[in-house]
């Protein structure tokens, strides 16, 4: 840094802060483009212990829905199970609503349902995983049903995996 004179030579500090500045800035972009691919595949969340899979629907090169049917558990078990994945999944600094398992209807039953209605479950837990960022989306809902009768599932709870990615 410092010149035949003794002095700091501009030049040479110049140069040094020069290539700094081209490391950092290809950090950045390596950093960018990791990130980005990152975002290109599904958002893969830890399946409740003894789920088995029941199926899969894939809707697009980057949309898919996968079933799962765990027998003897109580969808409120495992709604709490989620619940213990996105609270360690979010920051806290980030809104409890958005960090949160919801039920639907927030209590009793769906209309359809006490009406009779075949195929609809009485209600539902959802628990929505997003990491989408700058120019990506990528998340995975969670949502938790009572299996029904209508389609072979009476006493087990069905888990539908709804994910989505960029490409």
């Amino acid at each position: 840094m410092l010149g035949r004179d003794g002095n700091i030579s501009i030049i040479r500090v110049g140069v040094i802060a020069a290539i700094i500045g081209a490391v950092l800035i290809a950090a950045a972009v390596v950093s960018f483009f990791i990130d980005r691919a990152s975002h290109q595949v599904p958002l893969e969340i830890e399946v409740f212990p003894g789920a088995v899979t029941w199926g899969q629907r894939t809707h697009s090169s980057t949309s898919r829905t996968i079933f799962y049917q765990v027998p003897g558990v109580s969808p409120e078990e495992i709604a709490a199970f989620y619940q213990r994945k996105m609270d360690a999944f979010y920051p806290a600094d980030v809104e409890r609503e958005l960090r949160e398992c919801k039920r639907a209807p927030q209590v009793g039953n769906f209309p359809e349902y006490d009406a009779g209605v075949k195929g609809v479950p009485p209600y539902q837990y959802s628990c929505m995983f997003d990491r989408s960022g700058f120019q990506s989306s990528q998340f995975t809902r969670v949502n938790i049903q009572p299996g029904i009768e209508a389609n072979g599932t009476a006493g087990m709870t069905i888990i539908e995996y709804q994910q989505f990615w960029q490409s």
